[in-house]
């Protein structure tokens, strides 16, 4: 394991300790205000999967892939002694 990835998942690890303990601690202070924060939050979330839900999800809207356009033809200098084949290889 690099060094650059054993950092982020040491920050990523910390990080939520924090967090954790940040809330653990909130909660135990101001038990009232977090539930209800917690209970705005469920609520707003449940309301927008519904909205999303009731929508269709978005998958029958998809655009269908474009085909790429085909490929030129060679064309050649009028003074070139170059010459195109029918596969378009200049020979």
């Amino acid at each position: 394991m690099s060094a650059k990835t054993k950092l982020a998942r040491q920050a990523v690890k910390t990080t939520a300790k924090h967090t954790a303990r940040g809330t653990a601690s909130r909660v135990t202070r101001k038990p009232l205000r977090s539930v209800t924060l917690l209970t705005i939050g469920a609520v707003a979330g449940a309301l927008v999967g519904w909205m999303i839900g009731r929508s269709g999800g978005g998958e029958d809207h998809l655009d269908p892939i474009a085909q790429a356009p085909a490929p030129t033809s060679v064309v050649t200098n009028t003074n070139s002694t170059e010459s195109a084949s029918e596969t378009g290889a200049v020979s």
